[in-house]
């Protein structure tokens, strides 16, 4: 049970409710190969939100292209099983759990915006009960038997473009929920090395590409 338990929590935390802003309380946890990452506890939730920092080489149109591919979705993205795109900027993920555990999907609604003056993108991401869909979206879904929707799984992806545009300053904070309950010490572990691995993952990708 102790390694279900581990592996859950370093599977879940990755693949992008996020709680009202606070600039402040962020711990930093792991700071490795450029990449940092940040925590902070949530009155609301026993799952702790992160945020992870890094820089890459790359044009925005590149990032683009390969974080909107859904079938990159399994390479980079930890324990993502498949990603599918749906109408209006709906996106399905779904993501594995060891045994006897369902599989996590998400259904997130994916908005976009551009800063002009500060040069940066923000692309925001609300997972939305099933239930509360539109019906169109609830047609274009895969079966969902056998798998559980994540109870929250919100955030952002922040892309800041440097002065040339050749590399990026990236900004990925997330505040996910299983709905499982798990020691705390174990729920702030997964998070971490989740958080860390997808980051990790998408830096590697552009520095072969190079």
């Amino acid at each position: 049970m102790f390694f279900l338990k581990v592996s859950l929590l370093l599977f879940f935390f990755a693949s992008p409710l996020a709680a009202l802003e606070n600039k402040h309380n962020w711990e930093l946890v792991k700071h490795k190969n450029g990449i940092k990452i940040y925590t902070r506890t949530l009155a609301n939730s026993d799952y702790p939100e992160f945020r992870g920092e890094m820089n890459i080489m790359a044009t925005i149109e590149e990032l683009f292209a390969f974080i909107n591919d859904a079938e990159h979705c399994p390479v980079w993205r930890y324990k993502c099983i498949k990603m599918l795109k749906l109408s209006d900027g709906y996106i399905y993920k779904l993501s594995s759990l060891p045994w006897p555990f369902k599989n996590r999907y998400t259904v997130m609604k994916s908005k976009t915006r551009f800063d002009k003056q500060n040069n940066t993108y923000t692309v925001k991401l609300k997972n939305i009960k099933q239930s509360k869909l539109p019906r169109y979206i609830q047609q274009q879904l895969p079966e969902l038997e056998g798998t559980a929707q994540m109870r929250y799984s919100d955030g952002y992806w922040q892309f800041k473009l440097s002065p040339t545009q050749d590399s990026i300053h990236i900004t990925y904070q997330m505040h996910g929920d299983a709905g499982v309950a798990l020691p705390s010490e174990l729920t702030r572990l997964g998070i971490i090395n989740s958080a860390f691995v997808t980051l990790s993952n998408l830096k590697k990708h552009f520095i072969q590409t190079r």
